[in-house]
């Protein structure tokens, strides 16, 4: 699928977390390649969501309020999606106030354990990089290669931060339970992200008996059959299917803004699924 082939791209990151592209600039991205709805879903963060909106107005491009929110069960991490969220709801602003402490605490004992083991850098140099958002790994990676530690920010994943790997740092997150109950109540639709990237699939159907309410089946890394498999999946539990690109800018990761992403009839249904889903009390 190439750049701008789709109508809808919500899954997409900006500099207020990870991202390399601030949300004003993602919007005129996709105003440009044709795509005409997005949803700026910073990992933790909805810090992008008001400059997003605002270029979306004078540009004539739909943008979603949207958050990707880390949690974890058993060991595994797993990414869960917000659509629609009030990015101003108290509970939510708390739960991220949290998830932000937390981050920079692992980026701190990362900087740490790396200039141990003979990589160093300093915990000023990945903040600059985050441009006043989320700081992630990510980063951290950006200033492995600013240095000459490493030659991209893929290798350094792959071998030094990466999970599993010699440098590797948790990060204590919310169960899924928490994280989706975070979102309805912050009147979003919660929806797994890339369950096939992740293998995550054996986990949908527990998911949906404490409120999950949609899966990304459309992802740009999944497969043909994977799609398929994952739509069989969200017809059979009746939850909403989503899709995007997870673009992080240009030269980071395999993905371009609009890949993946959404058709217009695709769109319409999810579209419909929120109309209809229950609103939280006020």
């Amino acid at each position: 699928m190439t750049e701008g082939s789709v109508p809808a791209d919500l899954h997409i990151h900006s500099t207020a977390s990870d991202g390399t592209v601030a949300p004003a600039s993602i919007v005129a991205m996709a105003r440009d390649l044709g795509i005409w709805t997005v949803a700026v879903s910073d990992h933790d963060s909805v810090d992008g969501i008001p400059e997003a909106l605002e270029a979306g107005s004078s540009l004539g491009v739909t943008v979603i309020p949207a958050v990707e929110l880390s949690a974890e069960t058993d060991g595994r991490s797993v990414h869960i999606l917000g659509y629609f969220i009030d990015h101003k709801n108290p509970g939510l602003l708390a739960h991220l106030g949290s998830l932000r402490e937390t981050r920079l605490t692992r980026a701190r004992e990362l900087v740490r354990v790396l200039a141990d083991g003979g990589y160093p850098i300093s915990l000023e140099q990945v903040l600059a990089r985050t441009s006043g958002g989320s700081v992630g790994r990510a980063h951290v990676a950006r200033v492995l290669v600013d240095e000459g530690h490493v030659p991209s920010s893929g290798a350094a994943f792959d071998r030094l931060i990466g999970r599993g790997k010699p440098f590797y740092v948790e990060k204590p997150v919310a169960s899924p339970t928490a994280v989706i109950a975070t979102i309805r109540s912050a009147g979003g639709i919660a929806v797994l992200a890339h369950p096939a990237v992740s293998n995550a699939e054996d986990l949908i159907e527990a998911f949906t008996d404490f409120g999950l309410q949609g899966i990304e089946a459309l992802h740009a890394q999944h497969t043909a059959p994977e799609r398929e498999r994952l739509r069989a999946t969200a017809s059979r539990l009746d939850l909403a299917v989503t899709g995007g690109s997870d673009f992080h800018g240009p030269g980071e990761g395999r993905t371009r803004l609009g890949d993946g992403g959404m058709s217009d009839a695709e769109l319409a249904a999810f579209i419909a699924f929120a109309e209809r889903r229950p609103r939280p009390r006020s």
